[in-house]
């Protein structure tokens, strides 16, 4: 049975302070936590959420990483291919389309794919530095990884 006499407020749990016990209840009546991020926002958040790690801030960690030309996503850019391409350049890879085989470029961002398909490989390596000029905002102003 869970310690409902435990009392949180003045303990840090990740990014998140908890500065007070909030009258708001869970769905199944836990208690809630008001919490401070480091970045200044308030969060209320369960006991049960707190004490297992599940939360540790009111999301900001995570919306940074999927800012534009964030690290996370410069990641995905990098020249080293995956060890199941073929082709030997990341995000290009060999399709057959109506009996000839052909190159596809492809670039993914905010999970949409955008992709386009070329004869030879030097148009491919020029079509995917386009498709990551126009759908990366800053890719050229970044260091490649």
């Amino acid at each position: 049975m869970p310690n409902t006499k435990q009392n949180l407020v003045g303990k840090v749990f990740g990014h998140l302070t908890v500065i007070a016990k909030s009258d708001e209840r869970g769905t199944q009546n836990e208690y809630k936590w008001l919490c401070r991020c480091d970045c200044g926002r308030l969060a209320t958040v369960s006991t049960g959420q707190l004490n297992s790690g599940q939360t540790t801030s009111c999301g900001h960690v995570k919306a940074r990483n999927l800012e534009s030309g964030g690290q996370h996503h410069q990641s995905l850019l990098g020249d080293k291919p995956p060890v199941s391409n073929k082709t030997g350049y990341r995000n290009i890879s060999m399709t057959k389309r109506n009996g000839r085989w052909r190159y596809r470029v492809s670039v993914q961002y905010n999970r949409k794919q955008h992709s386009t398909l070329v004869d030879t490989l030097e148009e491919a390596l020029a079509a995917r530095e386009r498709l990551r000029e126009k759908w990366w905002p800053g890719y050229k102003n970044k260091d490649k990884l």
